[in-house]
């Protein structure tokens, strides 16, 4: 078996842009859910709002939403543990503190072009250490 069947070629730009979406929609998204934060604190829960009736196994539904999404959130922080330490700083930085880009760039000390390089390169590392889901984007 060849390398290239088993590991077919990523297109990196698509890849680049469907990691950055996950952490701008989805990442957001499953924190809600699953009363989360990818940062380790747990977010406040208001627990005496009231709740409307059970009907069939909506219960169940949301139970089970709520812990694939806590998966989703706890397998995130895993995976930005897995890359190298400027991938690490960067996604901490950027998607998860959600500061400017342009302030984690300066803070960085690196020039713009070299700071997208460390960026692009964090979210293909993420996307190569996130199993939950293939967040990859193959090239046809």
């Amino acid at each position: 078996m060849y390398l290239d069947q088993l590991f077919p070629q990523v297109d990196e730009k698509a890849t680049i842009n469907k990691v950055k979406h996950f952490f701008k929609v989805t990442l957001p998204s499953m924190e809600r859910h699953s009363h989360k934060d990818v940062s380790g604190m747990k977010s406040p829960v208001i627990s005496d709002m009231p709740r409307g009736g059970s009907v069939g196994n909506q219960q169940e539904e949301t139970i089970t939403r709520r812990i694939y999404a806590g998966q989703v959130v706890d397998e995130c922080r895993k995976a930005i543990e897995c890359c190298d330490a400027i991938s690490q700083q960067i996604l901490w930085s950027v998607y998860v503190k959600d500061n400017t880009v342009m302030g984690t760039q300066l803070e960085s000390g690196y020039g713009e072009t070299r700071f997208r390089y460390y960026k692009n390169r964090a979210c293909l590392q993420f996307a190569d250490a996130f199993m939950l889901e293939d967040l990859h984007v193959f090239q046809k």
